[in-house]
């Protein structure tokens, strides 16, 4: 698949753009010298091989300029990781500590979630500063960063809906305002933004059918990245953690309105009920853990995200009738058959 090939390319794009920056104290560069790490020990680069989709469709030629430009999504996407993962408690991220975690090897709690949010921020200013450095017309470049801007008001407008339904009673969360989040906080970033942001930087930007073009990749993101968070929900309660990179049982401890969840528990009995409120938001046992995904199963709900990503998948692949892009496609089957 075109897009897992291109994570190497967004590897050395990183790490060369990473290694030109210059820090003027020594102390502060050691507690930078961790975005290298926290970057490159994992993740799947889709947003920025998306970028690079976007500008292809859009017939672009300056591939290893584009390159440059597409790993501002991947450095505001590890920007937002920091912080999510302060707001959320997260202990592991990809395989190894989450950066605040991290800090703690060598300052105490406070200061090391003050670091990271400091660092976090840092990876912020660089996202821009990776698309100005390129050698794009002024023009191109300032359309990229107002889709950036516009991108990163409705990921901060989802993040606001995510904690406000973390404090909402399982009860009360509906399966709409699940999508409603996913479309807010993941579709949008994670698919259509990327694609757009690379398309505005091509030829065909602007163009007769530049509208057109746009409308499409905006609803093949929409419906791809629904069902790419609804896989990432299934994942998180029936994936395995040495390819998730986190404990299977870090969703229900940190009581996250996941669809499966909102699905099971609209669908089940007042004792799965009663059994899932006790449990979400809690430590649970193995037993406990077991219990959550066989009612999980048993009320269909895990069907039930899983007919929902695939029927999301198939129209999206429908939106980009008409695009030539077999990444496009790639990437739609990819998001039902992953298991990380």
């Amino acid at each position: 698949m075109e897009l897992r090939e291109n994570r190497k390319k967004v590897n050395s794009w990183l790490k060369n753009f990473l290694s030109s920056q210059e820090i003027e104290r020594e102390e502060v560069e050691e507690v930078f010298d961790e975005i290298p790490d926290f970057l490159l020990r994992g993740g799947k680069r889709v947003r920025p091989a998306l970028f690079f989709e976007g500008y292809k469709i859009g017939d672009g030629e300056r591939l290893e300029e584009c390159g440059k430009a597409s790993i501002s999504i991947e450095l505001c996407h590890n920007f937002f990781l920091i912080h999510d993962d302060i707001m959320d408690r997260d202990k592991l991220r990809r395989g190894g500590k989450t950066l605040h975690k991290a800090y703690e090897e060598k300052f105490d709690a406070w200061t090391s979630i003050s670091l990271a949010i400091n660092t976090g921020d840092y990876t912020n200013a660089l996202s821009f500063e990776s698309i100005l450095d390129t050698n794009f017309s002024t023009d191109k470049k300032l359309k990229v960063i107002e889709e950036f801007v516009e991108m990163r008001k409705k990921v901060f407008e989802g993040q606001c809906l995510d904690l406000i339904l973390h404090e909402t009673p399982l009860s009360d969360v509906r399966v709409k305002d699940v999508l409603d989040l996913h479309r807010l906080k993941t579709a949008d970033y994670t698919i259509s933004r990327p694609l757009k942001m690379g398309f505005s930087l091509s030829p065909k930007s602007g163009g007769p059918d530049s509208e057109k073009t746009v409308e499409k990749l905006e609803t093949y993101g929409r419906k791809i990245g629904t069902a790419f968070q609804i896989k990432d929900d299934l994942l998180g309660l029936f994936g395995k953690e040495e390819e998730t990179g986190k404990p299977v049982t870090s969703d229900i401890e940190e009581g996250k309105r996941t669809l499966p969840l909102v699905i099971a528990y609209r669908r089940g009995t007042e004792s799965q009920k009663e059994k899932m409120k006790s449990i979400v938001g809690s430590k649970p046992s193995e037993n406990e853990f077991k219990t959550i995904r066989e009612i999980i199963r048993k009320t269909g709900a895990k069907r039930k995200g899983e007919e929902m990503a695939e029927e999301m998948v198939e129209e999206g692949k429908r939106a980009v009738g008409g695009i030539e892009s077999d990444s496009l496609v790639d990437l739609a089957n990819f998001i039902i058959e992953r298991s990380y």
